[in-house]
């Protein structure tokens, strides 16, 4: 559970430098996404800590790479600290992240959480939601991508979006 401020024991674990309990914690099934009272999630804790094997095992696990902060309006890429060790490698990946998805892997990314369209050019998905992107910015939306799901295409808010699938607590049987 997170504490007061919103800081779940994988941030925590995230800023401590632990890796092996952000891979188990992610595997266990927390939320790779969980922001605190200002936006922050595990992969905005991991940029600040110019951090990039944590920040590529996130991304891996579903991390939402658009994700903001509520005060500044920072991703996680613009969280690297520039006067730290790791800087470069940290800020490249992320940014790289940020500029190659919609792009590679033939467009194609995931719905990380369900969003409802609001609007008749807008398209539904529902977390896990396979689909591709056709035009990721365009003359009139920078934040919405153009995507088709099945058979259908709309604006999709780029926040909600993920290069992988989050990963899903695994099913335990009580034998």
């Amino acid at each position: 559970m997170p504490n007061d401020e919103g800081i779940t024991a994988l941030h925590n674990a995230v800023c401590a430098g632990h890796t092996e309990i952000v891979k188990f914690l992610v595997q266990f099934g927390v939320n790779v996404n969980a922001a605190d009272s200002d936006g922050w999630t595990p992969l905005h804790c991991a940029a600040s800590c110019n951090n990039v094997q944590v920040c590529k095992f996130l991304v891996e696990s579903g991390a939402a790479v658009f994700a903001m902060t509520y005060s500044d309006m920072q991703t996680a890429a613009d969280k690297c600290e520039e006067m730290e060790e790791g800087y470069t490698q940290c800020s490249q990946f992320l940014y790289g992240v940020q500029e190659k998805m919609g792009i590679m892997n033939k467009g194609v990314i995931y719905g990380l959480w369900d969003y409802e369209a609001q609007n008749e050019d807008e398209l539904s998905m529902k977390e896990g939601d396979c689909m591709t992107i056709l035009r990721r910015e365009d003359e009139d939306e920078i934040e919405w991508w153009w995507a088709r799901l099945n058979d259908k295409e709309g604006y999709v808010p780029r926040n909600l979006l993920g290069l992988y699938p989050r990963i899903k607590p695994r099913q335990r049987s009580l034998a």
